[in-house]
């Protein structure tokens, strides 16, 4: 049966990076689903070797909980709906100003595409895209499985080592469009930004809040008993179907180093450290 609404997620804003702001929260979720032994029941500070992301922490956990693991997940995803956690989302743009005042949308095909005409049109560089060639190009990328869809992470370092290809060259349809031989262009645009975003989770579906509850009960099973010092990276990003509106979009920082993933990972610098949207 559905326990009652647990309040201690309500309002509470978290950072995946930083455990003190999240770990603590966490415990006070569990007490209740202890079992007989509480906490003491994972005997903490006793060392596990076991890798950060391995799954036998959840299988540890579950031996301490009067729960079912599988419910208490649930249970988490449905109360992580009144927390808000910070996120981050890569581009490439002239004025960062421009999500501040109007938020992050959802990808727009239509819109993308009226962009690049406008890209083409205006820069001799992209001469060569002119007429039907564009309209070809655009064909041989026939993928609109992004479409109405939009992309925030939950950790911005793990964004920056492995994906770092948004924010050198912006769009990643817009890369793929134009080619190996021209969109070198776009790094002739603008900056490469990262965006914060603090994401009320009531914007995630059902299932990406699940899976992220089960990265934050693995974590915290992790620091409970290994008492480590250190945040586990994590590969996990939330696909949303709907408009971030730009109360949401709290700051954002211009990265100048990076490895390029569309460049077998060669190393790629960026001069550019501010945009119109900069502050001072």
């Amino acid at each position: 049966m559905r326990r009652s609404r647990d309040s201690v997620w309500k309002g509470h804003a978290f950072v995946w990076k930083r455990p003190p702001g999240w770990v603590g929260v966490l415990k006070a979720w569990l007490g209740p689903r202890f079992g007989p032994a509480g906490i003491e029941a994972l005997r903490p500070g006793l060392e596990r070797d076991l890798c950060w992301d391995d799954t036998a922490w959840l299988d540890l956990l579950e031996t301490a909980l009067a729960v079912d693991l599988e419910d208490a997940v649930d249970e988490l995803a449905d109360d992580l709906r009144h927390a808000v956690l910070r996120t981050y989302h890569g581009t490439r743009t002239i004025d960062a100003g421009i999500f501040h005042r109007e938020g992050l949308k959802v990808h727009d095909r239509r819109a993308m595409t009226e962009r690049l005409r406008h890209l083409v049109d205006a820069h001799d560089e992209l001469a060569t895209l002119r007429g039907d060639a564009l309209a070809r190009a655009i064909a041989e990328v026939d993928n609109r499985t992004d479409d109405g869809r939009l992309h925030v992470v939950a950790d911005d370092q793990f964004l920056l080592d492995h994906a770092a290809h948004y924010l050198i060259y912006g769009s990643e349809w817009v890369a793929a469009v134009l080619g190996e031989g021209n969109r070198r262009f776009l790094r002739t645009q603008g900056a490469p930004t990262l965006l914060e975003i603090d994401l009320p989770l009531r914007m995630a579906g059902p299932r990406s809040r699940q899976e992220f509850a089960k990265a934050m009960l693995r974590e915290w099973a992790r620091l409970t008993c290994n008492e480590a010092d250190w945040s586990a990276p994590i590969d996990f990003a939330f696909c949303l179907h709907v408009d971030i509106p730009p109360a949401c979009v709290v700051g954002h920082t211009h990265p100048t180093e990076f490895r390029d993933p569309l460049d077998r990972r060669a190393i790629y610098v960026s001069d550019v450290t501010t945009c119109m949207g900069c502050g001072g």
